[in-house]
């Protein structure tokens, strides 16, 4: 090739990386509102996993797309209805969530849906059949605390780690509560913090104040995540404070 030529191939070449990039990223920008907006209308989950498939399919080393595609998976396995379902495909998210984690390895994201998953299918089997996992998860949790301090859903993981676990393997409702004051000090609008404060406060036999946390859960006025707080954690909230009406 023509010397003179060489730095206009160059910079074609560099051009038309940044143009696929730059496609690649607004593919899992609409992925992403349609999985945020799965409260509006219900199809919209799965018109997603479709568009994240077909670029992880042609594009396997974009590392939105495998974490979106777990993030994803994981919210299937939420709305599955048997075990067997939830834990398969807890396990296509761990899938993708490794996958994004080989790429890039200080990746928040690629970790926390690896280990949301992970601990999913460990609620999923029970504490006592997955306590093999727990080291793993205490791992990812601290993995991504360390990239990210102020990521509220691994101070969400570590709070509900907390919460799950038996006093002998360190559980303490008091250190899940901690937890979740740090995660509400960031992020005041993160509708699920206020349910699961108030789980534990009702594990406190505290009504008062589960009382007050649940509350807050249901009247959360611009919640971080709405499709969450309408599908699941206000309904959870109304759910939990049904239960202790008359405590």
């Amino acid at each position: 090739m023509n010397r003179t030529l060489r730095p206009i191939a160059l910079a074609l070449m560099v051009a038309c990386v940044a143009l696929f990039a730059q496609d690649g990223n607004a593919t899992v920008d609409k992925a992403v509102e349609l999985f945020e907006t799965r409260h509006l209308n219900s199809s919209n989950l799965n018109k997603s996993l479709e568009i994240l498939t077909a670029l992880v399919n042609s594009e396997p080393e974009n590392l939105r797309a495998n974490c979106e595609l777990a993030h994803v998976y994981y919210i299937l396995g939420d709305n599955a209805g048997t075990k067997t379902e939830k834990i398969n495909l807890y396990a296509k998210g761990q899938e993708y969530a490794k996958k994004a984690i080989k790429i890039n390895d200080s990746s928040a994201s690629a970790h926390f849906w690896y280990m949301v998953n992970l601990g999913r299918v460990g609620q999923t089997k029970g504490v006592l059949n997955s306590l093999g996992s727990v080291p793993e998860i205490k791992k990812e949790i601290d993995k991504v605390l360390k990239l990210d301090p102020k990521h509220t859903g691994a101070l969400d993981a570590r709070a509900m780690l907390y919460y799950e676990l038996p006093g002998i393997m360190g559980g303490s409702v008091n250190k899940s509560i901690n937890a979740l004051n740090t995660a509400i000090a960031l992020d005041s609008n993160y509708s699920v913090l206020f349910v699961d404060m108030g789980r534990c406060y009702i594990r406190k036999k505290d009504y008062e104040k589960a009382r007050f946390f649940l509350q807050k859960a249901i009247e959360i006025k611009q919640p971080t995540y709405p499709a969450d707080w309408t599908l699941d954690d206000k309904p959870d909230a109304e759910k939990f404070l049904k239960e202790i009406e008359n405590k």
